[in-house]
């Protein structure tokens, strides 16, 4: 192919093409450039990828340097990076490329005219981390136990990813294949090497230097064939140790019923509950799972979720259905006596990979506490 330094070219986008519009997909053959020489060629790209360029097969006498160019909507150009490998060594750039116009700049370091290929490779199966195929584009983790989600998009896709905790406290790890057909491999960096997980495993790190930053990557199984359409997903957050606040009740007017056995708590429609929790440095947790359990003579087991706030608060307002109850005492109050209709129940909180017997409510000892609903109070 002949090299035109630069050619207009009119096209139905917002911004004119400065260079020759060529295809992603081909390796293209350029020959005929001169020692010092600047070569342009346009692409365009329509969907959201990752997009590998590479300029190869130069001889001995060829040293070519490689740029990518985004030409902005603003008719501003861009540098991606440069690829200027010593001598004829292949040149290669991969980036993350928008919906856009790109360019192939290609600058003769030393050339004797010989032919050579460039082209770019377009990968449209991309998650949403992208790009982060290096250490130095590992995608942070946000503190607040969200997953993150991704994907491999070809056998050479390796995510990056990193946590910050701040205050050395606990952390918890775990990567979550819902396929069950090891199709990735989970490694965390241990300051020397990278140390391999099991998936669906979930494992704690304490002991930690404040602050410390918790390197993870993620793989494709060389074993197992690479499916971009199988997401997995990584939490990396803080371990919640300790839990505080409890509050569970009713703001209703309700005569206090005293049967036995004791009631800790008594509600008629609607129960109000929360707690906060904590890591390991005594700081609120947020992104924690919490739920909270109860049941009633009527009401089987039923669990209620929250997930914590940024200051570790989970709670709920619980709208107790109507009843009929089985149970029945009087209590004197206010002058009168009322005949309390109820159903005996019990609660407990459970905050989601923790011990009960440290976190929460209930656990080996004291496993539950005691609920009263009440159906119904009448003044005899």
């Amino acid at each position: 192919m002949a090299a035109p330094q630069a050619q207009a070219k009119v096209t139905t986008n917002a911004i004119t093409p400065l260079c020759t519009t060529l295809n992603t997909g081909t390796a293209y053959t350029l020959d005929g450039t001169t020692t010092g020489g600047s070569y342009c060629y346009h692409f365009e790209i329509t969907q959201r990828s990752k997009t590998q360029v590479f300029l190869t097969g130069q001889n001995a006498n060829t040293d070519f340097a490689l740029t990518l160019i985004k030409h902005e909507a603003d008719d501003t150009l861009t540098s991606l990076g440069t690829s200027d490998q010593p001598g004829n060594a292949d040149e290669g750039l991969l980036a993350l490329t928008e919906p856009g116009d790109y360019y192939w700049s290609m600058d003769a370091n030393a050339s004797d005219g010989s032919a050579f290929q460039f082209g770019a490779v377009v990968n449209t199966a991309v998650d949403a981390n992208e790009l982060n195929d290096a250490a130095s584009l590992s995608t942070p983790i946000p503190d607040d136990r969200t997953p993150m989600v991704g994907s491999m998009d070809s056998t050479q896709d390796i995510d990056y990813f990193n946590f910050v905790a701040e205050n050395g406290q606990d952390l918890q790890i775990q990567l979550i294949d819902t396929y069950g057909q090891n199709e990735w491999v989970i490694e965390y960096f241990t300051g020397t090497l990278w140390n391999t997980l099991d998936a669906n495993m979930l494992y704690n790190f304490g002991g930690l230097p404040a602050p410390f930053t918790l390197n993870v990557r993620i793989s494709p199984n060389p074993a197992v064939a690479v499916n971009p359409a199988h997401d997995y997903e990584l939490m990396v957050g803080a371990r919640v140790t300790a839990s505080d606040s409890v509050d569970v009740g009713s703001d209703e007017n309700l005569v206090r019923m005293s049967a036995s056995p004791f009631m800790t708590d008594q509600v008629h429609n609607e129960l109000d509950w929360s707690i906060r929790v904590l890591d390991s440095s005594g700081n609120p947790v947020e992104g924690a799972e919490v739920t909270y359990y109860y049941y009633t003579d009527v009401i089987p087991v039923t669990g209620d979720t929250a997930i914590s706030n940024s200051s570790g608060i989970a709670g709920n307002t619980i709208s107790m259905p109507d009843c009929t109850g089985t149970r029945s005492t009087t209590d004197y109050s206010g002058g009168y006596t009322w005949l309390s209709e109820f159903n005996y129940g019990e609660w407990s909180i459970r905050v989601k990979d923790t011990d009960p017997d440290e976190v929460g409510v209930g656990g080996e000892n004291y496993p539950t506490v005691t609920l009263g609903h009440v159906c119904d109070q009448t003044i005899q």
